[in-house]
């Protein structure tokens, strides 16, 4: 819960103890209707609480769907880089092929070395 839904929720609490205690004090001195509206008056407060609790819930559930959709963009990302980099190896060598070997990276893993034999 954020410092906000907490404030708020302390306030709720307190309203309908408030109440509560007002139905109570007031039972039998004014007429039954009021004191039963006075009773459902103070239960008002413990909407809120409940809806604040709920709002809460959502924003942690939101905010775990975030995190677990940003470590599936983060290995989609590896993924890609890993695959466009091999890509890049590849393509040197097609370089090489289609030169007719006079165009082949010098930092290419598939490059053999002229001077060495085998």
């Amino acid at each position: 819960m954020s410092r906000g839904s907490r404030a708020l929720t302390v306030m709720y609490a307190a309203v309908a103890l408030w109440l509560s205690f007002c139905t109570v004090s007031t039972w039998g001195t004014v007429p039954a209707w009021t004191s039963l509206a006075m009773a459902v008056t103070a239960l008002a407060p413990v909407l809120g609480v409940v809806r604040e609790t709920v709002i809460a819930e959502e924003r942690r559930t939101v905010a775990v769907l975030r995190e677990r959709e940003g470590r599936r963009a983060a290995w989609r990302d590896a993924a890609a880089a890993a695959l466009a980099q091999a890509e890049v190896e590849a393509a040197c060598c097609e370089r090489w092929w289609t030169s007719c070997a006079t165009e082949h990276d010098p930092g290419c893993a598939h490059r053999t070395s002229w001077g060495t034999t085998a």
